[in-house]
């Protein structure tokens, strides 16, 4: 095969591994599918065609073996994250920091939608879920909150004032 064909068949073997089929390879390469099928059909382009399959194969196994690696490691750090977060619970009061370690509960007792799945199974005429709230009422819950949090903000800004 001379060089030229030889770097024809190396970009139409990375095009093949890709999954474009001969007809779009042909336009890609500005050649006549007629061409293109030449090529393929030669044995030296077939070996062309392995060689890219397995670095391709090979560059997608290290991917997966790295990939491998750092879920193992993560999975090692987990137990030093969470009584690293522990202890800041403990030292700080920290209630974000007390919620994630709850939400992490290996029995999914604590975490986060268990509370109200766990009512509404102990009672089936508990009051309705969050989900369940028709839409206008959850707004005009919204907008209370709203009007309570500028008042109070409005409340506490004039304290220093009067001091």
């Amino acid at each position: 095969m001379q060089r030229r064909l030889i770097i024809k068949a190396e970009q139409i073997a990375r095009m093949v591994v890709k999954g474009m089929n001969s007809s779009r390879i042909a336009i890609e390469m500005g050649m006549t599918s007629e061409g293109v099928s030449r090529i393929l059909r030669n044995p030296d382009y077939l070996a062309i065609e392995e060689s890219v399959r397995k670095g391709t194969l090979a560059k997608m196994d290290a991917r997966l073996e790295k990939r491998a690696e750092m879920g193992e490691d993560v999975e090692d750090a987990v137990p030093e994250a969470l009584a690293l977060l522990l202890e800041a619970v403990r030292k700080k009061r920290d209630l974000k920091a007390a919620l994630e370690v709850l939400d992490r509960d290996p029995q999914r007792q604590f975490a986060k939608g268990n509370a109200s799945r766990n009512a509404q199974a102990a009672s089936p005429t508990a009051t309705p879920t969050l989900g369940s709230l028709p839409a206008d009422a959850l707004d005009q819950a919204i907008k209370d909150a709203d009007l309570t949090h500028n008042i109070l903000q409005t409340t506490q800004a004039a304290k220093p004032a009067e001091a």
